[in-house]
């Protein structure tokens, strides 16, 4: 089932739009909206698959109202919906999938959800047909599917050259690098002869479960095919790298991937640099999410957001004031300062440390 909104600043024909697609078992109707600005913060939080628009609306178009919408869901289908043909060449020009005219006929509605049903089960066919990677905490690689079968490897060093192609993210890595990183201690033409049999072992380990073209060679440089996986570590990097056009649902789901250091299970010391920089960007995305959440009133969820920083490091001081703050619009003076007294003795108790003079005197100012 998709899940779809429809916007156009006639209520009488959104009303037909819903009787339309409520028809339809292929449909979940999410919400109609007469206003592009309530469909745009509707989308910043719920998962959208396809947006059925007018073009013709006071304030913003539909043209320019898709551009948004993407901006915030770069995977959402847009159907442009009017009655002035002359728009089909604009809107395709911005990326539309359909393009329905009215008054809006059934027959072309039901081909128009044809066409798409087939574009989206193929894109989630090939979403489910890959090999799934997870690099935060332990390091895996899984079979798709339901039970997620885990793929394992004829020695250590076959999972760590995997791992550290996965690491560059699709990006070509010399033989000679690699053997400098994988194997820097060893004689060189040893050295040559472990990669090769590596690459073997991958390779034959991958092919037995119909997998052929995931180590890719060109020349003396080498690289995986990240098409065929679905690696937490690559999406999460993607989502955090333009972290404030994130929608809250979306920086939720990214959040929940950092489920422990990264390839914390492996003593790789070529992973070290990027483990405290993927730490470091996901207590930026916590923040993040705690104002969000501090913005729409949603206090507890708030706090939750920022107590996932301190649970990570003690010394994020920030988030213990964010969440004193919170806790002071709804708690009494006595729950404050039991809150905060835990915290010092936690400080105490870890790091031998006193909270710093700025929390003290917030601390003051609630109490």
């Amino acid at each position: 089932m998709f899940n779809c909104i429809a916007v156009d600043d006639e209520q009488n024909a959104l009303n037909r739009f819903e009787r339309m697609i409520t028809q339809d078992e292929r449909l979940s109707l999410e919400g109609t909206f007469t206003s592009p600005l309530e469909a745009v913060d509707f989308v910043k939080s719920h998962s959208v698959d396809i947006a059925f628009l007018d073009i013709e609306m006071p304030g913003m178009t539909g043209l320019e109202l898709a551009e948004v919408l993407m901006d915030y869901n770069p995977y959402i289908e847009i159907v442009f919906v009017t009655a002035y043909n002359q728009y089909a060449l604009e809107a395709f020009k911005a990326h539309a999938t359909g393009y329905l005219l009215k008054p809006l006929a059934r027959d072309d509605f039901q081909r128009q959800i044809d066409i798409m049903e087939k574009k989206l089960n193929k894109e989630r066919s090939v979403e489910s047909n890959k090999l799934l990677v997870t690099c935060f905490d332990s390091f895996s690689i899984k079979k798709p599917g339901g039970d997620g079968e885990l793929i394992k490897f004829r020695t250590s060093k076959a999972e760590e050259l995997l791992a550290f192609l996965i690491h560059n993210e699709g990006r070509s890595r010399s033989k000679d690098l690699i053997l400098d990183t994988l194997w820097p201690d060893t004689d060189p033409d040893k050295a040559a002869n472990n990669f090769r049999v590596t690459c073997t072992y991958i390779r034959s380990t991958l092919a037995d479960i119909g997998y052929t073209d995931i180590l890719v060679r060109d020349h003396d440089d080498y690289s995986v095919n990240t098409a065929m996986l679905n690696c937490d570590y690559i999406t999460f990097r993607q989502g955090v790298s333009n972290m404030d056009s994130l929608t809250l649902a979306q920086a939720e789901e990214i959040s929940r991937l950092y489920k422990g250091g990264y390839l914390e299970n492996r003593f790789y010391e070529w992973a070290d640099e990027t483990r405290g920089w993927l730490e470091a960007r996901f207590l930026q995305l916590m923040y993040h999410i705690g104002a969000m959440y501090a913005e729409q009133e949603k206090i507890d969820r708030a706090i939750n957001a920022y107590e996932e920083i301190l649970h990570i490091d003690l010394y994020e001081e920030e988030a213990l004031r964010e969440i004193l703050k919170l806790k002071s619009k709804k708690l009494p003076v006595n729950a404050i300062k039991e809150y905060y007294d835990k915290y010092v003795y936690q400080l105490s108790l870890e790091y031998g440390s006193d909270p710093s003079k700025e929390t003290q005197a917030l601390v003051k100012s609630l109490l």
